[in-house]
């Protein structure tokens, strides 16, 4: 990341130095601050996530306008380029440069419950889930669950931002409640929008070590997972309708705080305020009360078939649309001879044409692999959907 280097690793060095020039995080990056490495560099890859965190500006609006001045540069100028530096991040400037970007979208942080609530509202659907569930820390707990406490907002004698006191001992109890029941290894994060409402927290939950609990707010856990994620929410009755408005308009921040949880997401909040809200706090109610699909279920006479096929040998019982290890499973097969069903993933070959056979592949065998070992120690199998039609329909 620019941010990470010295002045003087670079300042004098010639232009077109490196053949290639990596810029990480570039969201989270200043124009400015990745000029000097572009300067010197053959070819550039620019990675980010513009639905991450941006850079924080250093400036004011009524500096960045002075300089702009000085400089002979017009803002609409500026703007339809995507170099206005406090609003735009060298992500935004090397996208507009290179005519759009390339979407990374394979995800294996997150639950797939977790991670679906993402997709669906910061990337439009476009993120392949790939988690692999299987021997992480967890408890026999949904993957997302909200903690209703209708608490009172107040802001601290010295001035500032909000603190919600009926969240804190309700995250504090939460998190000792965890710390008994999760096993050693397991990491907590509990993340929160507002500083103060961090730092009592940190105050109250300082003696279990960093290591296993880390408090912060969302800028903390830039770049960083838990196994378990508590998120405070804070607001309350006594909070201007403004200051919930702000945090409910932050899509970065509640992405930042949703993708951070590996397992687990508990969000502590007055559910009743934040559903009158709407927004992203309402769609993640909405997926704690019934479970996100992570995959479209839509091929309704595939599925038909698909049961005919598997339920025509006597003694078999075929159960369709089953969820397994977080992920879908087309169908469930429990034979009298075996105590532990086999997951079936059907699989009906690329979309067209110009899809790319060799990628669909690799990913449903990938997905075969994540249903294995699920119900009682489970195999799971690819099931081509040509061989549906391979057969008698009789």
């Amino acid at each position: 990341m620019p941010s990470s280097l010295r002045r003087n690793q670079v300042s004098s060095a010639p232009a077109a130095l490196f053949d290639l020039v990596v810029i990480d995080e570039a969201s989270q990056c200043a124009i400015p601050h990745v000029l000097p490495l572009l300067f010197r560099a053959r070819r550039a890859l620019v990675i980010g996530d513009a639905m991450q965190l941006p850079h924080i500006a250093k400036i004011g609006p009524e500096c960045e306008a002075l300089i702009r001045r000085k400089a002979g540069l017009r803002s609409d100028w500026l703007e339809k380029h995507r170099l206005a530096y406090r609003r735009h991040s060298a992500f935004h400037a090397a996208e507009r440069s290179a005519g759009g970007t390339l979407l990374l979208d394979e995800h294996f942080r997150c639950h797939p419950d977790i991670a679906a609530v993402s997709n669906e509202l910061f990337y439009d659907g476009g993120l392949t889930i790939l988690t692999d569930t299987r021997d992480r820390p967890s408890l026999p707990w949904p993957p997302l669950i909200w903690s209703h406490v209708a608490g009172q907002a107040t802001r601290p004698r010295h001035g500032g931002s909000w603190v919600n006191g009926e969240e804190i001992r309700k995250v504090v109890s939460s998190v000792r409640y965890l710390l008994e029941q999760l096993p050693t290894e397991a990491t907590i994060g509990v993340v929160t929008p507002f500083k103060p409402q961090a730092e009592e927290l940190r105050n109250q939950l300082n003696g279990f070590g960093e290591d296993r609990v880390r408090v912060g707010t969302v800028h903390t856990f830039q770049g960083g997972e838990r196994d378990v994620m508590v998120f405070s929410l804070v607001a309350g009755e006594g909070m201007h309708p403004g200051a919930i408005s702000w945090v409910s308009g932050q899509l970065n921040l509640w992405n930042v705080a949703i993708t951070r949880a590996r397992t687990h997401l508990i969000m502590v909040g007055d559910k009743d305020l934040w559903r009158r809200q709407g927004g992203v706090a309402a769609a993640l109610q909405d997926a704690v009360e019934h479970a996100p699909l992570t995959r479209e279920n839509n091929r309704d006479e595939l599925l038909r078939r698909l049961y005919q096929v598997l339920s025509a040998p006597a003694g078999t019982t075929v159960t369709l649309g089953e969820c397994v290890n977080g992920h879908p499973a087309d169908a469930l097969v429990r034979t009298s001879d075996s105590p532990a069903p086999s997951a079936v993933l059907l699989d009906p070959g690329p979309d067209d044409d110009n899809d790319d056979a060799a990628r669909h592949l690799r990913l449903m065998l990938h997905r075969r692999k994540l249903l294995d070992g699920g119900e009682q120690g489970g195999t799971a199998m690819r099931y081509p959907a040509w061989r549906l039609y391979d057969v008698n329909d009789g």
